[in-house]
């Protein structure tokens, strides 16, 4: 099972942030996941930002909780968030189902990709032989 982009944007934020991220967290699911829920939501990306540090390898869920306001879909966001890097929150299935249809997708593609990452393998294609 493949996870899927929400558009051509999502997919362009989500590759440019793991372009910057380092070199050993590229293929770390639990950040991957993190960065494609930021990627899919921009009030999100700007709530959690300031938290999550990919240099160090540091997501300050419990300053995060304390300091933003989150609507209830973006909480609920937020704590899959946390769940998919360390489940240091729980996220119960009525609440995702409790999202909206752009923001589920999101979700459950965030989940997809924390259970199967992202392929290493290099592609070529047979068109171009």
């Amino acid at each position: 099972m493949k996870f899927q982009y929400l558009n051509f944007d999502h997919e362009q934020d989500y590759l440019e942030m793991r372009r910057n991220m380092p070199e050993h967290y590229r293929f770390n699911k639990e950040f991957l996941s993190v960065i494609f829920l930021m990627a899919g939501n921009e009030e999100l990306n700007r709530k959690i930002e300031p938290y999550f540090d990919v240099n160090k390898g540091e997501f300050d869920t419990l300053e995060m909780f304390e300091e933003q306001d989150f609507s209830s879909g973006l909480r609920v966001l937020a704590l899959l968030a946390v769940n998919l890097f360390n489940a240091n929150e729980k996220v119960d299935p009525l609440q995702l189902m409790s999202l909206d249809d752009v923001n589920f997708k999101l979700a459950m593609n965030a989940i997809i990709l924390r259970r199967h990452g992202m392929s290493t393998e290099y592609r070529i294609n047979a068109e171009d032989f």
